[in-house]
């Protein structure tokens, strides 16, 4: 806390970091409510990975809702708001006392906010009750559309004295489309994206056509689509959730089994076709993709993937879709119901091929096998879950995770996992709980997490996650050797009365990095006499958060953080201090809306940089990293012209104050302060 004060009374100047977007957005006009409590998860960084494709998911869900007195736990995780005790506590009920029949029921249960923000995408019909006459079916979608540009163009877009053909083959602006029609039970999603700098008009384009409920097809994809599996260490290309509050809520994988893609994300999907059955109790999906990826093979064999999906530059073009990854599999789920105990059991397995060798292999082969195991068994108020995943190659090693969550009483839910990841464990499509990366290998941990709601207007939650790494750096040139750490986090609300609410977390985490260093706490060496060594890396970081209805029409929040990077170097000690303060208003008058941010910020170097959710438009979610000294301001501005029309524009700047120019090389913009501007429609029909 002493290098937080010593920070806040040394600062004299401001540094901003922001990618500056004018957005006009035509939007389905979703309930304000839901909306801003989704936000509200992502600011509070309870959510993590692809939301947009949270975002489709829910939007699907609105239409095909969740039957919330027959839906399994796996179902109802799908649910963002619901925390594992939330999750025990209704299927506790449903046990117990009967089917729910209204909402103040389930208030009861889970208390009004949480009720309220679950209400669009969940049904009290049952599958014993007699469903109401259907309506006749009629086609219903969604047409979504933007283009973004720079104020200040990137180098990269221009020749130089050097070069006189620019880095970046394109133009220089962002282009954005999304069509989704529905049909009874069947859908379409058809996405395109292209780059500022990509030269291919139609750089991306993602389709899938899908079917659900069709007698025993519970669901099926063609084109483009996710598959998740157990914990997801075998497959896993749908995490939402991360390390934070919900603290009883970050381990466990919580998302559908099949779905189409419908995301602009360009990597982290299969192509070809998935389908589930449903053979009650026992649930089977089989699946098979042909995806071209980017890899890097340059040299010889795979050694990695680039996920960026940018395809601008010579040698980004020259990866575009240049190996086939072929992937199939299938996966089995026993469903089972007895009294107090229900429960899953299954299994899931694939083989892999990419047409050319895979460095990470053994010998740099071109394709292996993956299987898994999974459980999960819920008692009452005790959830127990695991997974254990099993690769043929490197090493054909086992990496597993489990674990027990518990609601201890009505309103306090606790959680214990425990992972294990082999060395030699790889799956390229694995998204698993982790301290560093989700490909479920190298790391050992133990995690436990509790929050508890001590009254109407007080809540606590905290973590503590230990891990360890068996080789700090699998590289034997490097340092193969072991390194161990820890993080943990507070998080407090209190809501002071119905106009004023207080968030606060507070963090504390050690761990190594490694670095090339001086041997013997030299300040100063040759480059050859230099080792690899581990650097000590302890991080303290503190949040308030003030957000204040001043009344129906306006909203105020302000935030202020401070942060403390301390790095253990053979040589000594070294700290690196930053801050960052804003204020922020909204005004909501009739159909139209205002909102603007005032952020101030300084940090000593990126490590002690700040990261914040930032408001944007309906369906768009983005967190800036603020490094460096300097100021920044949005202004974001909405009409609902209708019910199912939205028009929004925002404005966003920076001005900094230690440079001349913003970023490097072909991105770099000549000025200290960049800005960008969007403008899109949505239509819902």
């Amino acid at each position: 806390m002493a290098g937080f004060i010593f920070l806040v009374k040394r600062l004299s100047v401001f540094r901003v970091m922001a990618l500056s977007p004018l957005f006009f957005i035509v939007s389905a006009a979703n309930s304000p409510l839901h909306a801003e409590s989704l936000q509200e998860l992502f600011d509070q960084e309870r959510l993590s990975g692809n939301i947009e494709q949270l975002q489709e998911r829910l939007d699907e869900l609105e239409i095909r809702k969740i039957r919330i007195n027959d839906a399994d736990p796996e179902a109802l995780r799908e649910l963002p708001w619901l925390n594992s005790g939330d999750v025990l506590a209704i299927t506790d009920y449903r046990r117990t006392k009967g089917p729910f029949a209204s909402l103040s029921q389930l208030q009861e249960v889970i208390g009004p906010e949480k009720a309220r923000a679950i209400i669009p995408y969940i049904t009290f019909l049952g599958v014993k009750e007699r469903e109401p006459a259907k309506k006749k079916a009629f086609v219903t979608g969604s047409y979504a559309g933007r283009i973004l540009w720079d104020t200040t163009p990137r180098n990269g877009l221009f020749p130089t004295a050097n070069n006189p053909v620019p880095r970046y083959a394109g133009d220089e602006y962002k282009l954005y489309n999304r069509l989704k029609l529905d049909y009874a039970n069947y859908g379409v999603s058809l996405v395109h994206d292209k780059d500022i700098g990509e030269p291919d008009a139609a750089d991306f384009l993602s389709l899938s056509v899908s079917a659900s409920d069709l007698g025993i097809v519970k669901t099926a994809v063609l084109g483009n689509y996710e598959i998740n599996a157990g914990q997801g260490l075998l497959i896993g290309q749908s995490r939402f959730l991360s390390k934070g509050s919900e603290p009883s809520n970050s381990v466990m994988l919580s998302s559908k089994r099949l779905s189409s893609y419908g995301s602009s994300s360009e990597y982290g999907f299969f192509q070809g076709i998935g389908i589930t059955f449903d053979f009650d109790p026992l649930e089977v999906t089989a699946f098979y993709s042909a995806n071209k990826v980017d890899a890097r093979n340059s040299k010889g064999p795979i050694t990695s993937f680039d996920e960026s999906g940018y395809h601008r530059t010579m040698t980004e073009r020259s990866r575009k879709d240049n190996v086939t990854e072929t992937v199939y599999g299938a996966s089995l789920l026993y469903r089972f119901n007895s009294g107090p105990i229900t429960g899953k059991a299954g299994g899931t397995w694939l083989r892999y091929h990419y047409g050319e060798p895979l460095e990470v292999l053994d010998y740099g082969q071109e394709a292996s096998s993956l299987g898994s195991v999974e459980a999960g068994v819920s008692i009452g108020r005790l959830g127990i879950f695991g997974e254990a995943a099993w690769s043929e190659k490197p090493d054909g090693c086992i990496s597993w995770i489990a674990g027990a969550e518990y609601r201890l009483f009505s309103k306090v839910n606790l959680l214990l996992a425990v992972r294990d990841y082999a060395e030699g464990y790889y799956s390229p499509f694995a998204g698993a709980f982790a301290e560093r990366g989700d490909g479920g290998s190298n790391e050992q941990g133990v995690y436990f997490g509790f929050d508890a709601k001590i009254s109407s207007k007080f809540t606590v939650g905290a973590y503590y996650d230990w891990f360890r790494f068996p080789k700090l750096d699998p590289d034997p040139m490097v340092y193969p050797y072991s390194s161990s750490g820890y993080d943990t986090r507070l998080f407090v609300s209190w809501k002071q009365s119905s106009a004023v609410t207080w968030n606060l977390q507070v963090q504390h985490k050690e761990k190594d990095d490694v670095l090339k260093q001086c041997p013997d706490g030299a300040l100063d060496c040759k480059a050859r006499e230099k080792v690899y060594a581990p650097l000590p890396k302890v991080t303290d970081r503190i949040r308030l958060d003030c957000d204040i209805n001043a009344s129906r029409r306006i909203h105020l929040r302000t935030r202020g953080e401070v942060k403390r990077v301390v790095k253990d170097f053979l040589a000594g000690d070294e700290s690196f201090y930053g801050w960052l303060v804003y204020q922020q208003a909204g005004y909501k008058f009739g159909r139209f809306g205002l909102k603007g941010r005032l952020t101030m910020f300084n940090t000593d170097n990126y490590d002690a940089a700040v990261y914040v959710y930032e408001d944007d438009l309906p369906l768009t979610f983005n967190t800036t990293g603020f490094s460096g000294r300097g100021k920044a301001f949005f202004v974001l501005a909405s009409w609902d012209v209708s019910k199912n029309l939205k028009l929004a524009g925002k404005f966003e700047t920076a001005w900094y104050e230690d440079r001349d120019v913003y970023s490097s090389g072909a991105d770099q913009r000549n000025t200290s302060a960049p800005g960008t501007f969007h403008f899109g429609c949505f239509l819902k029909f």
